[in-house]
């Protein structure tokens, strides 16, 4: 592997040993990298610490570090602070990544010299079954314009950072870093901090990431718990794109009012199940944000993920309109 460390993969471990060595693996096969991993074991409560453990003792580039269970934003950030790649790279412990993902990522960003490179991905359903999104085999070239409009527009950009690599000194020069204690939306705010840093974003549009669809996460059950904290993250996650978009790339500004919609819908789609948050002023200012953008809501809504009829409604007052939205579920 040579001395020149090209990647540092940091993969957060929480409680997935039955995944984890698949995960490792598959870093491990993309051979002709130079390469280290560092396995953050956050708190791990099942037999994952020991499996980090072996893969350091067989392996003199992986490194294991035991870390009090805090959450994957602040397990990333001590990967990212210890990591000494050129690129770093941010892959989740139950997922697998192609024998040949790190290789063409790393060999497109030397070609086009760029801070970030991205890819496409499959999803592993909890069947087993694969499913493949859409894809052409393209390289693309994006300034950072044309990256956050990808980014914002829910184009080739996708949301989770374990599609990408990052140039190293473009995370330290701007101190960027997930947010501690966040558990959703922390993969969009570390991404909307690099891509307004990044001069130059390739895609590769080729599945060589296989994310795992695991069985509850979307569930009423598993938000019944988090949905004041899903709230609160998703408002810190607007005002966050709003300030980030108009300092550094504010020909952005269209593509981040529709990002704010289309990830506005979801939210109350999300609090549609909860009654008792309907008169919550955070839902108000959100149906309100909504209904002040109504012309942007008719003009994209099938791409945001309205009707024509459910973008009108939005016109209700707020408790009738999310009544409405409880009656589509």
């Amino acid at each position: 592997m040579g001395n020149k460390i090209q990647l540092s993969v940091v993969i957060p471990v929480y409680n997935t040993e039955k995944y984890l060595q698949r995960c490792v693996d598959s870093v491990l096969e993309n051979k002709s990298v130079g390469m280290e991993i560092i396995l953050v074991d956050d708190g791990s409560t099942d037999s994952s610490p020991s499996i980090c453990n072996s893969y350091s003792s067989r392996f003199p580039f992986v490194k294991t570090i035991h870390i009090k269970n805090s959450g994957p934003a602040s397990a990333k950030n001590r990967g990212i602070e210890i990591a000494q790649g050129e690129y770093i790279a941010l892959t989740d412990s139950d997922d697998e990544v192609r024998p040949d993902m790190f290789v063409k990522m790393l060999e497109t960003a030397k070609r086009h010299n760029a801070d970030i490179v991205g890819c496409n991905y499959e999803e592993r359903m909890p069947d087993g079954n694969i499913r493949q999104l859409p894809y052409s085999g393209m390289t693309m070239v994006y300034d950072r314009r044309g990256a956050l409009e990808q980014f914002l527009m829910k184009g080739k950009i996708y949301t989770q950072c374990w599609t990408k690599i990052y140039r190293r000194d473009m995370i330290v020069a701007h101190n960027i870093r997930n947010i501690e204690g966040l558990k959703t939306d922390e993969d969009f705010i570390f991404n909307i901090h690099c891509l307004v840093h990044a001069s130059t974003t390739c895609v590769i549009d080729l599945p060589l990431y296989t994310y795992s669809m695991l069985p509850g996460s979307l569930s009423k059950a598993y938000f019944s718990k988090r949905i004041d904290s899903y709230i609160d993250n998703r408002l810190l996650n607007f005002d966050i794109t709003r300030r980030l978009v108009l300092t550094h790339s504010p020909e952005n500004s269209s593509h981040a009012v529709f990002n704010r919609l289309y990830y506005s819908n979801e939210l109350l789609g999300r609090i549609a199940l909860f009654p008792e948050k309907y008169s919550d002023g955070r839902t108000k200012s959100v149906v309100g944000y909504m209904r002040r953008h109504i012309l942007t809501v008719l003009r994209h809504h099938r791409k945001i993920g309205f009707s024509l009829v459910g973008s009108l409604m939005l016109l209700l007052p707020t408790k009738w309109y999310m009544s409405y939205r409880h009656s589509k579920i």
